[in-house]
């Protein structure tokens, strides 16, 4: 089976890697793991993959030191998925993390992630870029309720790179205004919509039909 892309995994659970690995190389990935943080910030730049995946929550050094430490070129290479049983949504994203998955981790979404910066190709109607915010969620039942497909991501950077295999039919981009209007040149696309709350959707399913 022909390689799809490289995923590098950091976790203190030795079995929860290597189901994982299994999965994930059952799809075709380039599977790296290790349980050691300090293996994983040594071999990190060497291994160039398609995408990082860290737990939070590990005895030694946690989760946010090794991003911390993770250097900035690896880090602007591939995105970070960050899996934790806490909820710190709000330190994900000011961490700049790209996206964030309770464990035990919904096996639908986490694939979603790891195919489409993997292989690429995915249907979603639309990228959506936001912080994690009380809003958030409102939006995305609003896209479900019109039956738009999305991919969530919290890092503009992420955003980028998700861009260079997806072609999503637009991008909803959920900033402060001045943060829009930064951000919105960024991203290639034709169809790029400010969302400020739910009521937008509506507006922005229409022109997704033409």
């Amino acid at each position: 089976m022909s390689k799809v892309g490289k995923i590098f995994m950091l976790d203190d659970d030795a079995i929860f890697l290597d189901m994982y690995r299994e999965l994930l190389a059952a799809r075709g990935y380039d599977v790296f793991s290790v349980t050691n943080a300090y293996k994983f910030l040594l071999y990190a730049r060497e291994v160039h993959p398609d995408l990082f995946i860290l737990d939070v929550n590990m005895p030694e050094v946690s989760g946010w030191e090794v991003l911390q430490l993770l250097d900035e070129e690896s880090k602007k290479l591939a995105p970070v998925v960050m899996l934790t049983m806490l909820s710190d949504k709000n330190l994900a994203v000011a961490k700049g993390v790209a996206h964030y998955l309770n464990k035990p981790v919904e096996m639908e979404k986490f694939m979603d992630i790891v195919d489409s910066y993997g292989k690429g190709g995915q249907n979603h109607d639309v990228l959506l870029i936001d912080d994690y915010d009380p809003l958030s969620p409102e939006i995305m039942d609003a896209l479900r309720e019109n039956n738009i497909s999305f991919f969530e991501v919290n890092d503009l950077n992420a955003a980028q790179i998700y861009m260079r295999k997806n072609t999503p039919r637009a991008v909803l981009i959920k900033y402060s205004r001045p943060r829009f209007d930064e951000a919105a040149p960024k991203i290639r696309h034709k169809k790029i919509f400010y969302v400020e709350n739910r009521d937008n959707i509506k507006k922005i399913a229409l022109h997704l039909k033409d």
